[in-house]
């Protein structure tokens, strides 16, 4: 038996579910044969960097922006359609883009692709950003930009087709909405006929996980099955299971324990973590060591790709008995149980791994999008807050002199943990794959039944 897991970087929090994923069904299937695919590999490598680097640099730098493309704003999309002129803030942003990583296109030309251009994906990349950013210089601007994006959708998701008909596994798992959202086509036409499973990663959904051809939907919590809902996902197709986490989580130590192991006090303990580039963290550190109300033992985990490493360094060498640096770990259970709450950048997995050891989450760094949903669920269940940098020292000081809020916020994160989630995940599949050629009779015909309502014309219309 073959898996087909699919994520998307950047960002790694969808590979991490997957992996805990694979973990578990490996434990229920000795034999079983995985792989995954990053659909950002299926573009030319110079492309794939510029669009994940300009994913970073519009969450960093201009958060508006994102959270309107992630929102799915009509305005800024009928920009990015080339239905109007575009913004200038958008212009500037995509025209400083493509000069990080295409110097070398200097003349914008819309009509023929310059002999300087690499490969196919680069000319189709190059080509769409200078017809949004120089729609009214170009005679029937707004066809040729929408013809671009269909080509684009057209191109990737044939690779992405054959990339799973090479394969062939009998059913695929996608932590992440853009594959899950290619492979739509492929389905409806009946070329890809295993089932598919979308595992949510957030606690919120975007419209853009929403397809008929999703055999089944694992989700974080009953208020983002409830959103599903409200979007025409059949409850049948819902199953609340969590975010999926290793196993360490489903054996956690007690915080002495915790502390022991690593070699630290008793002292009130912060752990703050900036996900896998480290964000946010450097002004997080420097505004907790800097307090001197209350002499926390600050834990710090980043990964490899941050650029602060060497200044982490240099405050663990300052504070040696109160600053605690650890790289990027794929184990961070010890961690979060050895500190009293957790601070930083409110990724999904990352609030799922504290809610799981019954940390409250305190989110400092947060990107919007995806994020603002996970922040806003944490406030309204009373496990967590959101904080900026300079903000932090008085919240985290009346956190810790309230110890009966304290607590009670602890209490909060235990019961919305879900260490389990991925053992709940395999139990899911487990069923749909013992029941595989009903289930595929049954989805055929619920496929059928939603085209001939136009159901479909309309799902249709949602935005990659």
């Amino acid at each position: 038996m073959k898996c087909l897991f699919l994520t998307s970087s950047p960002g790694y929090g969808h590979t991490r579910a997957a992996e805990a994923i694979d973990v578990a069904l490996r434990h229920q299937y000795p034999d079983i044969e995985t792989k995954y695919l990053d659909i950002t590999n299926l573009i030319d490598g110079q492309v794939s960097d510029a669009i994940k680097n300009g994913y970073l640099h519009m969450t960093a730098e201009q958060p508006d922006l994102y959270q309107k493309l992630y929102d799915l704003d009509k305005n800024f999309y009928r920009q990015l359609a080339g239905k109007i002129p575009a913004d200038q803030r958008l212009v500037d942003f995509l025209e400083a883009q493509q000069k990080r990583f295409f110097p070398e296109v200097v003349e914008r030309s819309q009509f023929s692709l310059p002999d300087y251009y690499k490969s196919l994906d680069s000319a189709l990349f190059n080509t769409l950003v200078n017809s949004i950013c120089n729609r009214n210089r170009i005679p029937a601007g707004r066809l040729l930009v929408q013809g671009l994006l269909g080509l684009i959708y057209s191109i990737m998701s044939s690779r992405l087709k054959k990339f799973v008909t090479d394969y062939s596994p009998d059913f695929l798992i996608a932590t992440q909405m853009y594959p899950n959202a290619l492979l739509s086509r492929s389905i409806q036409k009946g070329v890809i006929t295993q089932p598919v499973i979308g595992v949510l990663t957030d606690y919120g959904v975007h419209g853009v996980w929403v397809r008929n051809t999703t055999s089944l939907y694992c989700v974080s919590h009953d208020e983002v099955a409830e959103s599903l809902r409200r979007q025409g996902v059949d409850a049948e197709r819902i199953r609340v299971t969590g975010i999926p986490l290793m196993p360490a989580f489903a054996t956690l130590p007690v915080q002495a324990q915790a502390r022991d192991r690593l070699g630290l006090g008793q002292a009130p303990t912060v752990l703050i973590t900036g996900g896998q580039c480290g964000i946010g963290v450097i002004d997080v550190v420097k505004q907790l060591l800097h307090d001197q109300r209350h002499q926390y033992q600050v834990l710090v985990t980043i990964g490899s790709n941050t650029a602060d490493m060497e200044i982490l360094q240099q405050l663990a060498r300052q504070y040696p008995n109160r600053f605690h640096l650890f790289g990027w770990r794929e184990d961070m259970s010890d961690l979060f149980c050895a500190a009293d709450l957790v601070v930083g950048k409110p990724g999904g997995l990352t609030v799922s791994e504290s809610l799981a050891c019954g940390r409250p989450f305190i989110a400092t760094c947060c990107l919007g999008g995806q994020e603002k949903h996970n922040v806003q669920f944490l406030h309204t269940k009373g496990a967590g807050l959101h904080a900026e940098p300079d903000q932090l020292p008085g919240v985290l000081a009346e956190l810790f002199s309230d110890v009966a809020r304290l607590e009670q916020m602890k209490i909060n994160a235990r019961q919305l943990g879900r260490p389990d989630a991925a053992q709940a995940v395999v139990a899911e599949l487990d069923s749909i794959l013992k029941n595989c050629t009903l289930g595929k009779k049954t989805f055929k015909r619920s496929i059928l039944k939603k085209r001939n309502s136009g159901f479909f014309m309309q799902a249709g219309r949602n935005k990659l």
